[in-house]
């Protein structure tokens, strides 16, 4: 094996690189129970089988990603954010139905943006002028998928959003670039949330998943045979954090790295002399 050291520090910025974007994911894993079933069109989501039923799912956010945003007030930040890559990753279950939102915003050349956005939004409190804010955080995403057939074409798509809030408890803060510059706010923080008490409103969370079929007919014109939303009631929140070694540990791995490579070298030299 013949390495060189260009190749060598290539390699080893590589690992910093690669450590570096994955520690700024997040994931915000969630459960809570099916609250609430509307279908505006055909019946796609059955309210007598679900009401009552099981709801997990998740949000997986990049915060490496260029996340643009605002700080409306001291308390409240929020972004819409379609200025780049989508940046967030969702699913839910519930019943025996499954949905993946898998970074699927779409993107249009003539606005430079993507569309419909993904939203985020933090709030800092517990309290603000003697009024009950307390902290929370909100996320959305969106998926669509268009299917083309020969004399029709079917377009789906979905929305999934969550948020809860909590006034007892000051799990999150602003720091100065958020308070200053209007940058984006720690997401990564540490969230362990639970509703204990869902006949109060101390602390409360919930969300929907809105799922809309759109067919372009060359006969019968456009339809929507399917307009469902489920609505659910959240009872925990909990974040799981993308962990990376620490900088002794990396810095131990390029050492490793080189002293093989000069085992290799003097190997090499050994054999030409």
């Amino acid at each position: 094996m013949n390495i060189s050291y260009r190749q060598l520090l290539s390699s080893i910025a590589l690992i910093f690189a690669s450590f570096s974007v994955n520690s700024a994911i997040v994931t915000y894993n969630f459960n809570g129970f099916v609250s609430e079933v509307e279908n505006s069109a055909l019946e796609f989501f059955d309210p007598f089988d679900l009401l009552g039923e099981q709801v997990t799912g998740s949000f997986t956010l990049d915060t490496s990603a260029p996340i643009r945003g605002r700080l409306e007030t001291s308390y409240y930040w929020w972004s819409v954010h379609d200025n780049d890559r989508p940046a967030i990753t969702s699913s839910i279950s519930f019943g025996d139905m499954l949905f993946k939102l898998n970074n699927e915003g779409v993107y249009q050349p003539e606005y430079d943006e993507y569309y419909p956005e993904e939203m985020l939004e933090m709030y800092d409190g517990p309290t603000y002028d003697d009024g009950y804010i307390g902290d929370g955080i909100s996320l959305k995403d969106y998926a669509r998928k268009t299917t083309l057939f020969s004399d029709r074409s079917l377009e789906r798509t979905q929305d999934l959003s969550f948020g809860f809030r909590d006034l007892i408890n000051d799990f999150l803060a602003f720091n100065e670039d958020t308070l200053l510059r209007d940058e984006m706010p720690d997401f990564t923080s540490p969230v362990s949330w639970f509703d204990n008490d869902l006949t109060t409103g101390t602390q409360k969370g919930g969300g929907s998943l809105k799922l809309v079929e759109r067919v372009d007919d060359v006969n019968a014109g456009v339809t929507y045979p399917v307009d469902s939303t489920v609505r659910f009631t959240l009872t925990s929140v909990e974040t799981v954090k993308v962990s990376s070694p620490t900088i002794d540990s990396l810095l131990l791995l390029s050492l490793l790295l080189l002293w093989f490579s000069r085992i290799e070298t003097r190997k090499t030299i050994f054999f030409k002399v």
